[in-house]
């Protein structure tokens, strides 16, 4: 169903995308190296100079980094965005970093296949999903913006018409076609990067003093590597049943889906929701359910019962964003649910997680 909406959006987005059409359209027969300010500019003037999705169409291997930063009253921010991507070896990565002030935090995940690569900080952990989609995150992004999620983005849509009729001071590298153009308005100092012939937008810089930077780099072809490594700490997968209890006349009751922005899936013999009994300092596995048993109802001798039950929603025999677990007993003190992954042999979240 993803693939298919994918493919459905990214038509609808093909309609409006070109293939470096205005670099093409502008350039003489002989090319456009040198580059003079004028052709520049009538480059520039086109809105769509800069197209991601241009680029996506084109490369097969591509990477796109962007670094916005700024200090406001002595604070200083930042946001990087990095995406790339490998379609011949169905791989992408894509990373951020958020620093304010003192505080930085920063991650990366590698997907596509059935092994994922997540990197925490420096460290880097083994993932895998039961039935990989890869997806170009280019489109998926594009998608995303065109439904209007803004924030969930990074910035390349960048509009080149802004920096447009300005006076352009260029210098150029044939054997290589590289050709770096410079100028600044009443705001910004303003860099750009260009290569090939046509010659087409590989970075954008923008400078307001030490106050705003603005930093777009395009990376290619053999600049662009994707690896997956194995052997490393196994991640667990990222659903977490954890929340207080609903009661009804003294039966504790949990229920819930697997969140939607769950992006890996799990074969569900590797999935555990288990009843705890909890205190301060440690917790007691009273019951469990393994997710391919769908149901389970466990009575001690005692009188205690925990009753488990997993629905698989979209009858897809894994362990997917939209299954419903249901969890219910009659026991006391202070009884808990959390999810355990047995091929990461680690608890997913909630309390145990750093236990």
């Amino acid at each position: 169903m993803v693939r298919v909406a994918v493919v459905v959006v990214l038509i609808a987005l093909s309609s409006v995308t070109g293939c470096f059409g205005a670099q093409e359209e502008v350039c003489p027969e002989d090319g456009c190296f040198p580059l003079t300010s004028d052709l520049l500019n009538e480059i520039l003037s086109d809105k769509d100079s800069f197209n991601v999705l241009d680029y996506a169409n084109y490369y097969e291997r591509l990477s796109i980094e962007t670094t916005s930063s700024s200090t406001v009253q002595g604070q200083f921010g930042e946001i990087h965005w990095g995406v790339s991507k490998d379609d011949n070896k169905q791989l992408r990565s894509i990373s951020t970093r958020v620093t304010i002030g003192t505080y930085s935090y920063n991650n990366e995940v590698i997907d596509g296949g059935y092994v994922t690569n997540i990197r925490v900080g420096s460290v880097w952990f083994e993932g895998r999903d039961a039935k990989p989609e890869y997806v170009d995150p280019f489109v998926e992004f594009a998608i995303l913006s065109s439904q209007g999620h803004t924030d969930d983005v990074p910035p390349f849509g960048f509009d080149t018409t802004t920096i447009s009729n300005l006076d352009w001071r260029i210098t150029g590298d044939q054997d290589s076609g590289q050709q770096v153009a410079t100028t600044s308005n009443s705001t910004h100092s303003i860099i750009i990067e260009l290569r090939d012939n046509p010659p087409r937008i590989m970075a954008i810089e923008t400078y307001s003093g030490e106050e705003e930077q603005f930093v777009l780099k395009v990376r290619t072809g053999d600049e662009v590597d994707l690896q997956i490594n194995e052997g490393m700490t196994r991640a667990p997968l990222g659903f977490d049943p954890y929340n207080g209890p609903t009661e009804f006349g003294g039966i504790s009751v949990w229920a819930g889906a697997v969140p939607e922005n769950l992006v890996s899936e799990a074969i569900p013999q590797e999935i555990e929701i288990r009843g705890l009994s909890t205190n301060d300092t440690n917790a007691i596995t009273m019951a469990s359910l393994r997710m391919d048993s769908r149901y389970s109802n466990v009575t001690a001798s005692d009188g205690t019962w925990w009753e488990f039950e997993w629905e698989d929603r979209d009858s897809d025999d894994f362990v997917s964003a939209g299954d419903l677990y249901a969890v219910r007993t009659n026991s006391t003190g202070e009884p808990s649910i959390a999810a355990f992954d047995i091929w990461a042999d680690s608890w997913t979240g909630g309390p145990l997680a750093t236990l």
